[in-house]
């Protein structure tokens, strides 16, 4: 009788043993899960802001013309050529440029408006003295969900040809 007293005290402990390295196994496995999740939400905010910063030093480096902007992609990868004062650009998930008959994972969109929210074109177009914004915005396509944003202003300057 002593050792059947044993025996079950010690599957008793085995399984007390068990059950605690279970529970710390799952907690474990949710660490990794947020961990991962987090990395590649992290991944997308980054490449969505260089992506945001990039097109806005383009903007700046263009003298706030758009159709130069344009100009830099591909003409397949720009999307909504239509509209003179907005330029859209599709990004696979590896965060590629895709042309615009292809699905895209993200797209980065600018728009420009002068100071009064009316739409411009920028560049040549535009009247010296003009405060041109361009809003720029990085988002997933199946969400809607904005990676990044940024507002960019260019002053259109006055030229001294005009004052002779």
């Amino acid at each position: 009788m002593n050792t059947n007293s044993k025996t079950s005290l010690f599957l008793m402990e085995l399984i007390i043993v068990i059950l605690f390295f279970s529970i710390s196994a799952v907690v474990c496995v949710q660490l990794f899960v947020n961990a991962y999740s987090t990395n590649e939400s992290t991944k997308k905010t980054a490449q969505g802001t260089v992506i945001v910063q990039n097109l806005s030093e383009q903007f700046l480096g263009c003298d706030g013309d758009l159709d130069a902007v344009r100009a830099l992609y591909d003409g397949a990868s720009v999307r909504g050529g239509d509209s003179e004062s907005a330029l859209s650009i599709g990004f696979d998930e590896e965060w590629n440029e895709v042309g615009a008959d292809e699905a895209a994972a993200f797209v980065a969109s600018m728009s420009v408006s002068d100071s009064a929210g009316n739409p411009c074109a920028g560049g040549d177009a535009a009247e010296p003295g003009t405060m041109m914004i361009a809003t720029v915005e990085v988002c997933e396509t199946e969400t809607g969900n904005s990676i990044a944003s940024q507002d960019v202003k260019y002053h259109v300057p006055y030229t001294l040809e005009g004052a002779r």
